[in-house]
């Protein structure tokens, strides 16, 4: 009567199998790496926000929100495409992101539009956007600001 680790006379082994432990780890970190590009896209980091010191941040029950960045030369940064110039293209794309989520027409009641605007960007284009999100059918705006000293 053997008790060491190891075949012994019938061969079998009692070592785990780590191959779908492995599996789904690496799955798990595809997931992330995905989600994370995904967020690093909506968040463009050619933005610099404005100070100010009444910014408040975005609150955690916050759930249904897209963002429009509006860099200095009053083009709108949307993950995945070429700027938009014109305020039709904006609206276009807008009304095409309505149509495509999955509230359908509700969205636009729903959903929060964020616009983040460079601090050197013209107020004429911010006001391009803004009227271009009330056009396409959303109700919901809010404009990012940075707190004094936040980076």
């Amino acid at each position: 009567m053997s008790h060491g680790g190891g075949g012994g006379e019938d061969g079998v082994s009692a070592e785990p199998n780590l191959t779908p432990l492995l599996d789904l780890v690496l799955q798990l970190v595809m997931f992330f790496m995905l989600v994370a590009n995904f967020v690093a896209d909506e968040m463009s980091d050619k933005i610099k926000l404005p100070v100010a010191s009444q910014a408040k941040p975005l609150k955690a029950t916050e759930t249904n929100f897209m963002y429009m960045n509006v860099d200095k030369t009053g083009h709108v940064l949307v993950p995945s495409r070429e700027p938009l110039v014109s305020q039709d293209e904006i609206t276009f794309y807008l009304r095409q992101t309505i149509k495509n989520h999955p509230l359908g027409a509700r969205a636009g009641d729903t959903v929060t539009v964020i616009i983040r605007a460079d601090k050197d960007s013209k107020f004429k284009d911010i006001h391009k956007t803004m009227v271009s999100i009330k056009t396409a059918g959303f109700k919901n705006l809010q404009l990012r600001a940075e707190l004094p000293g936040a980076k």
